[in-house]
């Protein structure tokens, strides 16, 4: 009985009549050679049982020829570093539960297995063993296929990838160039949290209290790098607004999470763009009638627009401003209330404060809002002028994906002296790594930038 508590069938086991346990223990022991009169489960009898089952209960197969209702369960993928732990028992035993209960009931199941395979552990490992970190990263999956094998986990092997795969990584370069073809994916210089150690960007979640890296817990610095962005802001509203649906409240806690960090969606954020050049700012206003009459834009002593790094003064810039008609001064000062997590400040003439501040700089304060000056006519102005209005909270930021390491996946763009930034065509994707490359990161290997401008063909 021993036995059957470990499998947590001893109170089902116990409901039936003797004659039928009896029965049913004759079948077991036939079945599997185990002798269920021995106290203990030992370790040659766990063997006798695996051997039994094992042809039976793995590599479980999706047919997308059959006619059955159709499950997805998928759990989440592996970092393949190497070695199992009792939380992906604990995962992939949960899924595994699910994908068997469905093809108990008749239906087809598509369970699946991959390898999260990137990343900077990977590549910090490797460079430690002086091998290159794809042949790090395909022994540690073999090793945990093993592992995972051996637990009889119901997966469809047969679909089995890592996202380090090329024939992956090609729809991650893919997508990239849909988001930049619709402005969604660019490139600016950002004050980014350094790690001196693993010399990468962190996230601000990645910092500790004491202002150390979570990872290397070296001291993170401050440092400004031209980096990559996807334009999440301009999403926040529908973001927030999907986690109210009443599918998710089992997830309360990480829904909470989620909402503090998009933030209520409070305002709009303008782009304006910088006169005589090819770059936007974004300004966050909370009415986007103070648009009409906006006087300028105050930015803090820390803001990068600062090159000059002075204190307090007028910059050699101005912002367009299509909806006024009037170019925006931009002025450097303390003396505002910035918005929450921002550090832009749109003056305008119907804030006393502002207006005092304006005849400070010697800025012109007389504005004509003669026109109609509703809410709803700006956003609607500001939409005909692409200057984006769309609704989110001071502190949300676009997400930076930039990493300045050799194991992700290579960013499908050229940067070529005449044409620009120019997009990787279609057919030239994936844009594959170096995989004999050791320790070296992407920016430093001559070899590898050494292409051709695929505008105008020439060589750099």
């Amino acid at each position: 009985m021993r036995l059957l508590k470990l499998a947590g069938l001893g109170p089902a086991f116990a409901r039936y009549s003797i004659e039928n346990r009896s029965t049913w223990l004759r079948k077991f022991c036939s079945a599997t050679g185990v002798n269920l009169s021995d106290r203990d489960l030992t370790s040659a009898m766990k063997l006798d049982m695996e051997r039994k089952w094992h042809s039976n209960l793995g590599d479980a197969r999706f047919d997308p020829a059959s006619e059955a209702p159709k499950r997805y369960v998928l759990a989440m993928f592996p970092y393949p570093s190497g070695n199992l732990h009792m939380g992906h028992v604990r995962v992939y035993t949960i899924s595994d539960a699910m994908a068997r209960f469905y093809r108990l009931n008749g239906a087809n199941v598509l369970h699946p297995m991959g390898w999260d395979a990137f990343g900077l552990p990977a590549e910090n490992a490797a460079i430690q063993r002086g091998i290159p970190a794809d042949r790090w990263t395909k022994q540690n999956i073999g090793q945990m296929r093993e592992q995972l094998e051996m637990l009889q986990f119901s997966f469809d092997w047969g679909r089995e990838f890592a996202t380090c795969d090329p024939e992956y990584y090609r729809w991650t370069q893919k997508l990239f160039l849909m988001l930049f073809e619709d402005g969604l994916a660019y490139q600016k210089e950002a004050m980014v949290n350094w790690d001196p150690v693993d010399e990468t960007v962190l996230a601000d979640e990645q910092v500790d209290d004491n202002g150390c890296s979570w990872r290397s817990g070296a001291k993170v610095e401050k440092k400004v790098l031209r980096q990559w962005f996807i334009k999440t802001t301009r999403f926040a509203k529908s973001l927030l607004d999907g986690l109210s649906d009443r599918t998710l409240e089992d997830w309360k806690d990480i829904i909470k999470l989620q909402k503090h960090w998009i933030g209520d969606c409070d305002g709009y954020t303008f782009e304006l763009k910088v006169v005589g050049e090819d770059r936007r700012i974004p300004i966050w206003s909370q009415d986007p009638k103070h648009l009409k009459e906006a006087l300028f834009v105050a930015i803090s002593p820390e803001n990068l627009l600062n090159s000059s790094k002075i204190v307090q003064g007028k910059l050699p810039l101005t912002l367009e401003n299509p909806i006024s008609g009037r170019s925006l001064p931009v002025i450097v000062t303390e003396n505002v209330k910035f918005p929450d997590g921002n550090d832009f400040y749109l003056g305008v003439a119907s804030v006393e404060e502002d207006r005092q501040l304006a005849q400070s700089f010697q800025l012109p304060t007389n504005v004509s809002t003669e026109e109609d000056s509703s809410n709803e006519n700006i956003l609607q102005l500001a939409k005909e002028h692409n200057l984006g209005a769309y609704p989110v909270s001071s502190k949300l930021r676009d997400w930076l994906i930039s990493r300045q390491r050799f194991w992700g996946t290579p960013i499908p763009i050229v940067h070529c002296p005449s044409c620009g930034t120019v997009p990787v065509p279609d057919s030239q994707l994936p844009i594959e790594l170096p995989l004999d490359s050791v320790g070296i990161p992407l920016a430093q290997n001559a070899q590898w930038l050494a292409t051709t401008c695929p505008k105008c063909q020439s060589p750099h």
